[in-house]
């Protein structure tokens, strides 16, 4: 074969001859190698004007307080950033490749921060741990955020973009990471606590009860609660007890204020039958605080929030006026409804998700009100929840301030064939007290806290249901509803702490007057979102997506790269050929 391809050629033409073949193959390696080291490594030259792919020095001090600890060892388990595309298409996806570039470059510098790429198209299960529901979707252009096993956010790849009605004006990615980043490792092992005080329905573990009748007392309540203590672990959670009463006393003998602890990001009322404690001889005392107090500096400082079931036939006075504060107004009647049972009379409530997609309910339960056939969730012996704010139905502003307002929202509802019944004399509940229609049988209320200066929104939710078993093991334990799972989505919403990155990382540094966070584009007119986002949504279509970050001068040497070096090749072979034909 040798003696074929060399036969008769002479020592220069084979010279060249195996040049060229070994030039081929050199160009052929280099390519390979430039283009796996393009989406594997982070060897790329930034020369957009903006500096979009490159991570400033404020962004490396920021994430160097969060991913080491104060003695300098690196913070564990430390941070995963999952990409739901493969590489190639997060490449060539300007949008998704800035966020996904921004990553690697923190990969390279830090050893516990990791990048992870699944196709959630070809391999859905890759990122199920992920779902709060079984019905929950995750998107191709989505980037979830995690530390450890149970703790993450999922944010859409165009949350990292500054994007007005039909243009897209910055890129805050560096700001929104770090904040997810913060708000994760804000509290080392969140907890959450089951309040005592009340006679409660609490979990505590059994070890070291002695008496037999506390011990008997304590194991029945933890079968009534074991999977509500499941769900709250599930997600990341450890699970206490806690005294309000207990946090008052032992403030008052150290002469401090009393303070919820600061790894508690739920506080859990289960079916409370006595009332808040309050001593009306020490309201004149500045240092005395109410339990109610306790739980209202709780909330209006954004540690966490507070789920509560009560019995509609238990009235506790103190503890409902805390709660109407917060827009929650319980009814001491009985719900019976139809589309539940034929004849009306049954106490078990088959309840109607909220379909208003600018509900915050529909953002918990999105995919089970969207699908006619999915599982309902149930609701046994229960009253009903109204709006305390009076004729303003959705909510009202904290006195003194324009920034922060109380909202109440319903979570779940009757049908519209909904009778309560009051009690007669007898006491029992048989007395219609209303005509019929949707009542809500859940409803949260909402303090939310604008920042003036960022825009950043920061909230705290009281979520309450108008019936003592609504945290039962028997309705969470039943698979033939979707208790369980809508109260996982419940608890995943509202225990997440949010913290933000410093201002000076997005765009309110004093660095431009635009009011828009994060790197200002150069020349936001070519910026068009009409097809990005339609894009967006259709999440492997590329065609029309925003090609920004390839600037002239990156043209420009993508051509030298691409096209010279070849042209320059076949120049070289041309001119040996002229030369040993004719010369």
């Amino acid at each position: 074969m040798a003696n074929k391809l060399f036969g008769g050629k002479s020592s220069r033409t084979k010279i060249f001859t195996v040049i060229s073949a070994v030039a081929i193959i050199l160009l052929l390696l280099v390519n390979l190698f430039v283009t796996s080291f393009g989406i594997f490594g982070n060897f790329y030259i930034d020369l957009t004007p903006e500096g979009l792919y490159t991570v400033r020095d404020i962004m490396y001090d920021v994430c160097d307080g969060i991913l080491y600890m104060e003695d300098g060892s690196l913070r564990e388990p430390g941070i995963t950033v999952t990409f739901c595309s493969d590489p190639d298409y997060l490449i060539e996806n300007t949008y998704t490749r800035v966020v996904y570039y921004m990553a690697r470059a923190l990969e390279s510098r830090y050893d516990n921060f990791r990048v992870e790429c699944h196709n959630v198209a070809m391999d859905p299960t890759s990122v199920a741990r992920f779902k709060t529901t079984s019905l929950t979707e995750i998107n191709a252009n989505d980037v979830i955020v995690s530390y450890g096993d149970n703790r993450y956010r999922i944010a859409s790849a165009e949350s990292f973009w500054v994007i007005g009605k039909e243009k897209v004006y910055s890129f805050d990615g560096e700001y929104k990471l770090a904040s997810i980043m913060l708000s994760l490792t804000l509290v080392d092992r969140p907890k959450a606590y089951f309040v005592t005080d009340h006679g409660e329905d609490y979990y505590k573990p059994t070890e070291g009860i002695t008496d037999e009748a506390a011990l008997k007392a304590q194991e029945e309540m933890n079968e009534k609660t074991s999977h509500l203590f499941d769900l709250l672990t599930e997600k990341g959670l450890a699970v206490d007890t806690l005294s309000l009463s207990g946090l008052i006393e032992e403030a008052e003998k150290a002469g401090k204020q009393p303070d919820i602890p600061d790894d508690c990001v739920i506080l859990i009322i289960n079916d409370p039958k006595l009332d808040f404690r309050e001593d009306s001889s020490k309201f004149g005392s500045y240092s005395y605080v109410s339990e109610t107090e306790l739980l209202d500096r709780y909330l209006a400082q954004n540690k966490g929030s507070v789920m509560i079931a009560k019995d509609y036939k238990t009235v506790l006075p103190i503890f409902e006026d805390f709660l109407s504060e917060w827009g929650l107004k319980f009814s001491n009647t009985l719900v019976k409804d139809t589309a539940s049972e034929g004849d009306g009379q049954t106490t078990t409530l088959v309840s109607e998700y909220i379909t208003e997609t600018d509900k915050y309910a529909y953002q918990i339960y999105e995919n089970y009100a969207t699908l006619a056939s999915a599982p309902r969730l149930v609701v046994e012996d229960s009253g009903y929840i109204m709006s305390s704010f009076g004729d303003n139905s959705v909510g009202m502003n904290d006195p003194g301030t324009a920034n922060t307002s109380r909202i109440y929202a319903p979570f779940i509802y009757t049908s519209e064939n909904a009778v309560d019944y009051a009690k007669n004399d007898k006491g029992e509940y048989v007395y219609k007290s209303g005509d019929a229609g949707k009542k809500a049988l859940a409803a949260l209320g909402n303090r939310q806290t604008i920042d003036t200066s960022t825009s950043n929104l920061s909230h705290s939710y009281i979520f309450a249901a108008a019936s003592a078993s609504f945290f039962s093991s028997e309705l969470l334990g039943n698979p033939s509803c979707s208790n369980y799972e809508i109260c996982a989505a419940l608890v995943q919403n509202i225990a997440r702490l949010d913290t933000y990155a410093p201002e000076e990382l997005g765009g309110l540094s004093g660095n431009n007057n635009t009011g828009f966070l994060g790197k200002i584009l150069t020349d936001i007119k070519i910026y068009e979102t009409d097809t990005l986002l339609e894009n967006i949504q259709n999440t492997h279509d590329t065609e029309g997506i925003f090609k920004q970050g390839l600037t002239p001068a990156v043209r420009t040497v993508y051509t030298v790269i691409i096209a010279a070096i070849p042209v320059a090749i076949a120049v070289v072979g041309i001119v040996i050929c002229v030369r040993r034909k004719y010369l």
